[in-house]
């Protein structure tokens, strides 16, 4: 005998056979659950399912009157009733206390913060034990939120005023029973606040997301892979992007290596990852555009699997795409602040655009940026700063750490060049700089990704990687050759496919390569990186047994150029047209004597031609950009 509900017989009966579970919750969670369950089991039935059950949805809503509520259902919680006592009590104490005004202050926000942190979550729970339909509709997904539904039965505590600051004055009250006349007022802050940032997250979010593309739009996948790289007759490097192998984002990344019984090319499954971590594997290499690829271009196999559920098929912008995603979550960062209000916690997506925006465009201010070694050496002293700050002193040089950063070394610790020495967030310029293209970009990644979730944003690790790529492709050369000179900026990737190994370079063990260079890229580290002690750990664990390396500094040194300035640096003179600083790219151009392709990877040489608008080519062949275009034959 079968017990159950008529919602749950309604659910399976659009479901296939071996789909049918009659203790399935369907939550938003569940719901999300669910539906990918059908596309990964019934592909050619997702439509047709996914219809049955709206229909089910939305028969159910109408029939029954869905999730409406009354009067009743927006009486004061209960659990927001003994919220309030606990801290009212809290707060007379602080009052009758004699800590200065300012302590007292303090001491309330920090009261007020250690209920609100926890209100939420409990006004939920209760809501949904006493069948509220307001319940209903925030763990179905279909409107609304905790904090919203705290709001409206319980009250949002702490607000902040439009320096971001906490007001110390607790709002107790709901909107549904009213709120006293000073809690009233210290509301409007935040409704004002939520107003104003959503105009001010709107244009920054949207000059964001114009630097990204301006940065990405080259990231055109132009081969399923490198050919030599899978010839068993040349030798291969062991290369890859080492990340943790319970990081959910590997899902549709390619193995790099061989490991725990999975070959090379092996597209990451839940099952595999799984697999992976019940072996002990702790981490894993990945393909990724991070990490070598074509000298213009990527390759579909560094990109993995993307939203067409296979390799992207030739052609595709998959740099656009990415930089598509990463904006929208930053614009809707900014919408969100609106829907919170002003309430204390829910600013952080707009109050964390200037972090993002400075990884981007690593201004030399950077704010609220952390002290970087610029040498390899040993913390000799710590001292007072007359400035106010201190100095950390290295092999006898200053190294200066501002006022309300405490160093995070000590004396006599050993340090590398571009290590973080202080708190505050670290400049991934600095890391290029010392540590090379490829450790810049991991840095990037795990970055960038930490700053998007700290502020509350969802972001793909996968997007990061493509925009790490096209933000981290720069190298200013030190030497004359046939056609560069001293100064010039080129494409790392383009340097990295011609490059060959300088006369006078070793194979030496990891541990022998130790303060020498680079001749051919290893893991995810780049040439020209100086081998230095804290690699050894990779190179061991991901089987590098030994190095190409040379005794002198490469002809080159990394850097890191501003997303505002990196289509200044673009070798197509037409493709500059794109970004800013127009008038000395033409004089650069001009100088050097700057060429352009309308048939590479950047779509504006050709717009700007318009030639061939409206003709159809007899065949689409995607080459290198030096390769000559072949002429079209007469009427096409």
């Amino acid at each position: 005998m079968l017990r159950t509900t008529l919602g749950q017989l309604l659910i399976n009966s659009a479901l296939p056979e071996d789909m049918i579970d009659y203790t399935r919750g369907l939550d938003k969670k569940g719901i999300k659950a669910l539906l990918s369950e059908v596309a990964e089991k019934h592909p050619d039935r997702y439509r047709e399912i996914a219809k049955k059950l709206s229909d089910i949805g939305r028969d159910a809503a109408y029939t029954t009157g869905g999730q409406s509520f009354g009067l009743k259902h927006l009486r004061t919680s209960k659990v927001a009733r003994v919220s309030r006592q606990r801290l009212n009590q809290k707060i007379d104490k602080i009052l009758q206390s004699q800590l200065p005004d300012d302590q007292q202050e303090a001491a309330i926000l920090e009261a007020a913060g250690e209920e609100q942190s926890q209100l939420a979550a409990a006004v939920l729970e209760d809501a949904k034990q006493n069948d509220n339909p307001l319940a209903a509709q925030v763990l179905s997904g279909s409107r609304g939120n905790a904090s919203q539904l705290a709001r409206l039965i319980a009250g949002d505590l702490l607000y902040v005023d439009h320096r971001d600051e906490a007001i110390p004055l607790p709002v107790q009250h709901s909107y549904s029973e009213g709120l006293p006349a000073a809690e009233w007022y210290g509301a409007t802050f935040g409704a004002r606040k939520g107003l104003v940032d959503v105009k001010f997250a709107t244009q920054d979010a949207g000059f964001f997301a114009k630097q990204l593309n301006q940065v990405a739009h080259r990231l055109m996948v132009v081969a399923e892979d490198d050919d030599d790289d899978e010839d068993p007759a040349i030798p291969r490097s062991v290369r890859g992007f080492p990340v943790d192998t319970t990081d959910a984002d590997n899902e549709g990344a390619l193995l790099a290596s061989d490991s725990g019984g999975y070959s090379r090319n092996t597209v990451l499954t839940p099952k595999i990852l799984q697999d992976l971590d019940n072996a002990g594997i702790k981490r894993i290499l990945v393909r990724s555009p991070a990490v070598g690829g074509p000298a213009d271009g990527v390759y579909s196999r560094d990109v993995g699997l993307r939203e067409r559920g296979g390799l992207s098929p030739l052609g595709d912008l998959v740099g656009l795409g990415a930089a598509q995603a990463l904006s929208e979550r930053l614009t809707q960062g900014g919408l969100n602040s609106k829907h919170a209000g002003g309430v204390k916690g829910g600013t952080a997506a707009v109050s964390g655009f200037q972090h993002v925006n400075q990884l981007i465009q690593v201004p030399k201010n950077f704010k609220g940026g952390a002290a970087h070694s610029q040498e390899d050496g040993t913390v000799e002293a710590i001292v007072p700063a007359p400035q106010g700050g201190q100095f950390v002193v290295i092999n006898g040089q200053k190294h200066y750490v501002a006022p309300g950063f405490d160093p995070q070394v000590k004396q006599g610790d050993k340090v590398e060049a571009g290590d973080v020495i202080s708190e505050g967030i670290p400049n991934p310029a600095e890391i290029v700089k010392h540590k090379g293209i490829g450790e810049g970009r991991r840095y990037f990644v795990r970055a960038f990704t930490d700053a998007y979730r700290d502020a509350g944003l969802g972001v793909h690790r996968r997007n990061v990687e493509l925009m790490s790529r096209a933000l981290i492709d720069h190298v200013e050369l030190l030497d004359e050759d046939d056609e560069h000179s001293p100064g010039d900026v080129v494409p790392y990737n383009q340097l990295e496919k011609t490059w060959t190994p300088r006369a006078g370079y070793v194979t030496v063990k990891p541990k022998q390569a130790v303060g020498k260079y680079l001749e051919r890229p290893a893991l995810h580290y780049s040439i020209g990186t100086r081998v230095r002690p804290s690699m050894l750990r990779d190179f061991d664990e991901f089987g590098v047994d030994q190095l190409d390396v040379h005794d002198q500094l490469p002809p080159f040194q990394p850097m890191m150029s501003r997303a505002m300035s990196a289509s200044q640096h673009d070798p197509d003179w037409l493709t500059r047209m794109l970004g800013s600083g127009q008038k000395k790219s033409l004089l650069s151009a001009a100088r050097l004597g700057g060429t352009s392709d309308t048939t590479g990877t950047s779509f504006v040489p050709a717009l700007a031609e318009g030639v061939n608008f409206g003709n159809q080519w007899p065949q689409i062949v995607l080459r290198p950009a030096a390769t000559p275009r072949p002429a079209l034959p007469k009427g096409s």
